[in-house]
């Protein structure tokens, strides 16, 4: 019987030393593509986590959190994470429908019609949680509205309460009927984190705080609800972009306006790491009812985005198998989180600029899901 034990125990140490061999060969590969790629590049600073199939997560940094104060970014460098807020939310919308205190397919009007003005909202007597998830609803977005864009600048201590951003919708033609097509508006986002709110009468920050960072274990996620972040890189824009151009923050760390205004169009302040790890645990059904999994996939026409569109998630085929993700912008800032389904690993990165000419090296960055998978696959 020792016997027996002590073969069990080596074979076990022998596997967990094969596969810490196997990983730090991966990391190894993925640093010199990233030298390979950075060196071309004219982004000021890159930051890239990858979590492997067994969980093992690393971080890597290239350039600067702060160009004039010569600041290099590193992996606790945070930057705003745009668009991917709405995962967070997700999450906490399929834990209140597999609760049951939401509901996926009943029109949401009677519980939000004690507002006024909801009825105001584009196709509000039809409005569904699946169909503001999915972008589904012809609502337009209110972050193009020339009425905001202009109004955002008025005040740069502002607060915004969601019926505010709401309020540049107000009455306005829908694009399209209720389940007819799919146009991403980040003010789906922004009613069903109202009713999410009303319906369990805490804010909708509390919630994610509750339901997804202690859940995931998360410890580097802030709610982007000020102006001024400790250890946050400086956000690099177009000096002739028409929206918020050239630098995000002055020299005292504080924002040109009140990044509060998002709120669930995105809304969080992130590190890479985080975003990494809990795409891993989102999409390998550890954040929610595991059964939920199929409705969460099941997509429509993402159009010019291509692939197709769930709750919350993005789906895309490639040459590696099913990709699933979402991806954020802020003024000066780009971020991109993907999970490689067949071979269980997710990757996210972060550039610190937003603007065009120097953002290309993320169309190279979808190489290093390449080169992980084909490792992983030898």
């Amino acid at each position: 019987m020792k016997k027996i034990l002590l073969i069990i125990s080596f074979l076990f140490i022998a596997q967990l030393s094969a596969q810490e061999n196997k990983n730090d060969l991966i990391i190894d590969l993925v640093n010199n593509k990233l030298d390979e790629l950075w060196k071309d590049s004219t982004a000021p600073g890159i930051s890239l986590s990858i979590v492997l199939p067994d969980g093992k997560a690393t971080t890597l940094t290239r350039g600067y959190a702060n160009i004039d104060k010569k600041t290099e970014m590193s992996p606790t460098t945070k930057m705003l994470g745009g668009s991917t807020g709405k995962v967070f939310y997700s999450v906490v919308a399929l834990q209140l429908i597999e609760e049951g205190i939401i509901k996926l397919d009943e029109p949401i009007f009677n519980a939000m019609s004690n507002y006024t003005w909801f009825e105001r909202i584009p196709n509000a007597k039809n409005l569904t949680v699946r169909s503001l998830m999915r972008h589904e609803t012809g609502i337009p977005r209110y972050v193009f509205s020339e009425a905001f864009q202009v109004d955002i600048l008025k005040d740069a201590d502002r607060v915004w309460k969601p019926e505010d951003l709401l309020s540049y919708v107000f009455d306005a033609k829908p694009e399209f009927e209720v389940g007819a097509n799919f146009a991403y508006s980040d003010t789906n986002y922004i009613v069903l984190c109202m009713l999410i709110e009303k319906l369990t009468g805490n804010s909708i920050y509390d919630e994610v705080q509750k339901r997804v960072l202690n859940k995931a274990g998360l410890n580097n996620v802030v709610p982007q609800t000020k102006r001024m972040y400790k250890n946050l890189a400086q956000g690099y824009n177009a000096d002739d972009d028409p929206f918020f151009p050239g630098v995000q923050f002055d020299e005292s760390g504080k924002s040109r306006y009140n990044l509060q205004f998002e709120w669930a169009g995105g809304g969080l302040v992130i590190t890479t790491h985080d975003l990494a790890v809990l795409a891993k645990k989102i999409y390998e059904g550890k954040m929610f009812d595991p059964k939920l999994l199929d409705e969460y996939f099941k997509g429509i026409d993402a159009g010019r985005m291509g692939g197709t569109w769930g709750l919350g998630v993005h789906i895309r085929d490639t040459p590696n198998g099913k990709v699933y993700g979402h991806s954020g912008f802020m003024p000066g800032y780009v971020t991109n989180m993907m999970y490689y389904a067949k071979d269980k690993f997710s990757i996210c990165y972060q550039l610190n600029t937003s603007e065009r000419a120097k953002t290309s090296i993320m169309r190279y960055l979808p190489s290093i899901g390449k080169l992980i998978s084909e490792e992983l696959n030898k």
